[in-house]
């Protein structure tokens, strides 16, 4: 198991994709943002957690493309 510390050297300049905006991925964004890391959540069209995640100020785009963004993805369903 990675050390949080190991965990931060990985994921500096490196961009997360959460996909899937529920509580957990909500908690997990906020984390990595709060961390300096970089975020983007993908989300299928007309999600209704697409606009929480605007709200919170994360860039948000449809799967493929949060995917295609993102050297780390991390799937919250």
């Amino acid at each position: 198991m990675m050390t949080q510390t190991l965990m931060n050297n990985y994921l500096d300049q490196r961009v997360v994709a959460i996909l899937g905006y529920n509580e957990d991925g909500q908690d997990q964004a906020r984390r990595l943002r709060s961390r300096g890391i970089d975020v983007v959540i993908g989300l299928r069209e007309g999600d209704p957690f697409w606009s929480a995640a605007e709200k919170d100020g994360f860039p948000v785009s449809n799967l493929l493309k949060a995917v295609d963004q993102a050297d780390v993805i991390q799937v919250w369903y």
